[in-house]
Order: C-alpha cells, then sequence, then structure tokens
C-alpha cells in the first residue's frame, strides 16, 4: 500500500524532473509540488478535535482546522485566524479581531459567528479537558462579523497559549453550519471534516491511510506548499522504520522515532533529524489506578517508585537518547519544574513499606500480582514495561504485562477504568495549568481518554490548582507549582518515568517540516519539497 501511495504521489505531484545546479535547500525559495508521507503510529479515534486528545488526531487535523492563535518557538503568541487582539488592563476581557478572507473548504466565509458556536456548542461541552479552563470564561460572543469577544471571570494567566494550545484545549475553529442542529458526537464531519486550513480532506481508508490535498483557496497567500498529505497508519514499529528507510515514508514524529536508530540515521544523508518542536513537555509515566485494592495504599505506591530505575528504563528502552523524569513537570517547562522531590532507587527501601503497608511475602516469596498495559505503537512503552516487570519481581511483585491496540488500551483504562498499572505519555506543557491539571484534578475523574483515569483525589492539590492559574507573578506561581509537584510525587497518581526527546526524523528532501513548537501536531503549511 505505501509503495503505491508514493507512485501515486509521484505522478499526482508537480516536479522540476530535470534541473540541474540545484541550490543548497537553505538557499532555495519554496515551491509548490510534493507529497509528504506523515506516519502515524495509530488510527486516528476520529478527525474530530472537540471529542478527543488522541494524537493520531491531531497530527491529522492541524492540517484542517485553524486556530485564533498561534505558539512561536519561544512560546510567544502569534496570529492565525485572529489577525490581532487586545486584553483589557484587569486580564478579563479578551478581543479578537478576525480574518476577512478565511473560507471554509466547502466555500462558505468564516465568520465570528463561527468561533461562538466553537467554544459554546462544541469545545465546552465536548472536549475532554475543557473543564480545566472553560470553568473561568463568563461568555464568549461574536459582537461583529468578524470580532469576537471572550469575558472571563477571574484573571487567566495563561489564556492565550491556551488557545494556542490545541491539543490542551481542543480550541480549532470548525464550521457552525456543519454542526449546527445535529449531534456533535456522531456528525458526519467528524469523519470526513470541512476546515478553513492549508489542506483538504479527501478520504480515509481505515487502517491504510488519510489523504489530504493542497487547500487551492487557502486564505493565507501561497501556502500550503504542498500538493498533499499522506497521513499512513502504521502501528508496527520495525515495518514503519523499514518504510522510513526505503523512502516510503518521509516523517515520523517524536513520539515514534526509534531510538536505537538515532545514531544511524544521524550519519545517514538521506535523512535529517529535527530537534524541535518540544513546547508539549512530554513525560512518559506509569499510571496507577487508586481504586485498585492493593495500590490505593500509599506505601505500595512509594515502594514501586523506590524500585523501578527508571536510567535502565531510559538507557535500554529508550538507547540513552531521553531523560529520567524527576516531576510530573518536565524539565523542558523551566520556569515550574523542581526536582527535589523524586524518589531515588532503593529497593531495600521499597521492600520495607511493602511490609509495612500490610503485604508481607508469602511463603513462595511473593506478595500480590498486578498487571501492566500498554499500546502498540511505542515500542520503548513495551520495552519499558518489561524492565519494570523485571523490577517488581524482586519485590515479590508478579508482574502480567499486556499489550493492546491503541483504541482497546484506551477504552480499558480511560473509560473503563479496568487496569492496575499502565504506560502513557502525558504532556505538560507550554503551561502546566491546562496540560498537568487535566491529568490530575478531582474534577477531571471523567470516563473520557487522557484524564484523570487513575482516579486520583486531594482536596489540597485541587485547592491550588484552582488557583495559580490567576498569579501574574512567575516566582509566586512557579512556587506554587512547586507544592503541586511536592503533593503529586508524595501521592504519585502515576510514576513519572523519562522526558521524551523531541528527536523527529524527515527525509532530507524536504525543508520546513517542523517550524513551530508543537511540532508532532502543527500544521505542515510551510513544508516544501526541495527542487
Amino acid at each position: 500500500m505505501i509503495a503505491r501511495l508514493r507512485t501515486i504521489a509521484i505522478a499526482s505531484a508537480v516536479f522540476a524532473a530535470f534541473s540541474v545546479g540545484v541550490p543548497p535547500a537553505e538557499a532555495q525559495t519554496p515551491k509548490r509540488g510534493g507529497t509528504l508521507i506523515v506516519a502515524l503510529e495509530n488510527e486516528p479515534q476520529a478527525l474530530a478535535p472537540h471529542l478527543t486528545t488522541d494524537t493520531p488526531t491531531f497530527t491529522t487535523v492541524s492540517n484542517v482546522y485553524n486556530t485564533l492563535v498561534l505558539l512561536d518557538e519561544k512560546l510567544g503568541i502569534i496570529p492565525d485566524l485572529a489577525k490581532s487582539w487586545t486584553v483589557s488592563p484587569d486580564g478579563l476581557v479578551y478581543t479578537f479581531e478576525i480574518v476577512e478572507n478565511a473560507k471554509w473548504h466547502d466555500g462558505k466565509p468564516l465568520t465570528s459567528d463561527d468561533v461562538e458556536y466553537s467554544f459554546n456548542e462544541l469545545i465546552s461541552k465536548n472536549h475532554p479537558r475543557a473543564g480545566t479552563w472553560w470553568n473561568n470564561v463568563a461568555s464568549a460572543k461574536a459582537t461583529g462579523k468578524y470580532t469576537f469577544v471572550f469575558t472571563l471571570k477571574a484573571p487567566y494567566v495563561p489564556f492565550l497559549s491556551v488557545l494556542a494550545s490545541p491539543l490542551a484545549s481542543g480550541a480549532f475553529i470548525m464550521p457552525k453550519h456543519v454542526y449546527e442542529g445535529k449531534d456533535p458526537k456522531t456528525n458526519a464531519a467528524n469523519q470526513a471534516p470541512i476546515g478553513s486550513g492549508p489542506f483538504k480532506f479527501v478520504r480515509w481508508q481505515r487502517g491504510s491511510h488519510v489523504e489530504l490535498v493542497r487547500n487551492d483557496q487557502y486564505w493565507k497567500e501561497g501556502k500550503p506548499y504542498l500538493d498533499r498529505l499522506v497521513l499512513q497508519i502504521m502501528p508496527d514499529a520495525a515495518a514503519r522504520f523499514l518504510a522510513f528507510e526505503r523512502g516510503e515514508v518521509d516523517f515520523l514524529h517524536w513520539y515514534i522515532v526509534p531510538y536505537d536508530q538515532v545514531a544511524k540515521l544521524r550519519k545517514d544523508k538521506r535523512f535529517q533529524l529535527l530537534s524541535r518542536g518540544d513546547a508539549a513537555g512530554t513525560n512518559g509515566l506509569m499510571l496507577m489506578n487508586h481504586r485498585h485494592s492493593v495500590l490505593k495504599n500509599v506505601k505500595v505506591r512509594q515502594a514501586l517508585a523506590h524500585a523501578i530505575n527508571r536510567e535502565t528504563i531510559n538507557q535500554r528502552a529508550l538507547f540513552g537518547e531521553a531523560k529520567v523524569a524527576r516531576s510530573h513537570v518536565s524539565s523542558n517547562v523551566a520556569w515550574a519544574f523542581t526536582d527535589e522531590y523524586d524518589y531515588k532507587l532503593d529497593p531495600a527501601l521499597a521492600n520495607k513499606l511493602l511490609d509495612e503497608a500490610g503485604f508481607p511475602r508469602g511463603a513462595d516469596g511473593k506478595r500480590f500480582p498486578l498487571r501492566l498495559f500498554w499500546a502498540a505503537g511505542r515500542d520503548y512503552e513495551g520495552r519499558g514495561a518489561e524492565i519494570i516487570k523485571d523490577n517488581l519481581r524482586d519485590l515479590g511483585i508478579d508482574v502480567t504485562v499486556q499489550v493492546f491496540d491503541r483504541a482497546s488500551f484506551t477504552d480499558r483504562v480511560f473509560r473503563q477504568w479496568e487496569f492496575d498499572l499502565a504506560m502513557q505519555l502525558f504532556t505538560t506543557g507550554p503551561d502546566p495549568t491546562f496540560a498537568v491539571t487535566a491529568r490530575y484534578h478531582t474534577k477531571q475523574i471523567l470516563k473520557v481518554p487522557f484524564v484523570n483515569g487513575m482516579g486520583y483525589s486531594n482536596p489540597e492539590v485541587d485547592a491550588i490548582f484552582d488557583t495559580e492559574f490567576k498569579e501574574a507573578d512567575v516566582a509566586k506561581r512557579a512556587a506554587m507549582w512547586r507544592d503541586i509537584q511536592k503533593i503529586l510525587m508524595h501521592d504519585l497518581p502515576a510514576l513519572p518515568l523519562f522526558e521524551l526527546p523531541a528527536i523527529h526524523a524527515a527525509s532530507a528532501k524536504f525543508k520546513d517540516v517542523v517550524t513551530g513548537p508543537q511540532g508532532y501536531i502543527e500544521s505542515r503549511e510551510s513544508a516544501y519539497e526541495i527542487k
């Protein structure tokens, strides 16, 4: 299938096939043409950003829809659909002026009515993380054809960053005329989206690929440069990398780069490694189900933290390319991060804590069994799970490792809460208010993907979560986040294992595949093929 897609891509692209003396990529002016094939580790859950925070979904729809604002590489706020904005002196009123030349892919004009409908009817009522920020919105109204106003109940320091981070907020603008009067969870557009972005949806062939083509009427003049974008569904890591080596796939985002091959790729001129797009500050974690008869005991959870060799996980599962995660906030979020509450590797203390918790070894040397789940598509999580199994065996804990396809894993862990331990990636940035709070607040104990499926609840940390975003003084806010990290590291709703390195792999035939701070879910509107 991949080879056939490549053949089609070459046939449909516009190539300067016989150019001579092509200058270096840095000196080239982007030219139109070509197809970029991007690997997805799993089937998207839907092409509906208001319903999920699924990575394959957002990797796809970030090319179909637009947001009001975006982040630049220094995490500053830059325009997208909003050409300008003002904030009232009291920090409560945000007024956005919308571009007047944007159109939906079906030709209808995009106006502030679409913005109002997107926030009030789609995002606030459906997005899994809306509860972490929407409760502070007093109103969201179109006050003119191209003017839109948010009024907040209280100052919310990272509000513009929330809007610029659609994975955390769901804040893509969607067409009112397509969704109005229909169930937002079953609308046909969830499978065949109609956006305003650089690429138009063509087809979604389940188990194979999603195909997008250039939006010739895109409101950003001259963009995109590519004629076609193919999102190739490839859960098998070995097959995925082989296809990349053969030139059948052009881009592997940082969640799925095979870390055992990074040194090899660095030496191969056919490829480029892109160390950018790290605003997400993603940690790999081992989630712990607080409803479990054994894991509900904090001493048990702390024992696991002292027993698991996270440096071994880094070296053997991620081949030394990652860093040990020492908090629920990544060190990439430097202003908020602290490692002062981290756990030292101490198997003797781990055994002591288990004895104190009332779980002594039996005659066979065993204490209790646990199940550890992971989802196919990211093999480093599977390798990490096996290392954890070995570490906990030394404590007398019999761990059964089980692998599921991503959809089944998500259902078991986040909808049914039917798990003991689970390997999961969680973003912690670009601002922990909307990344970390969404995972651990009591109000986020919901049967929806990628929130507080662990059932963790602590009123003390909830109270800080509910107030820290109002603090404009960075030093004071950082102190509040140190308190949050202290509580989370004591209570351990999850054990931070590793900080995922921002290493994307791309064919050297393309330039500007990653241009922003959220590289794995950003638009490819600036990407172009070197002619």
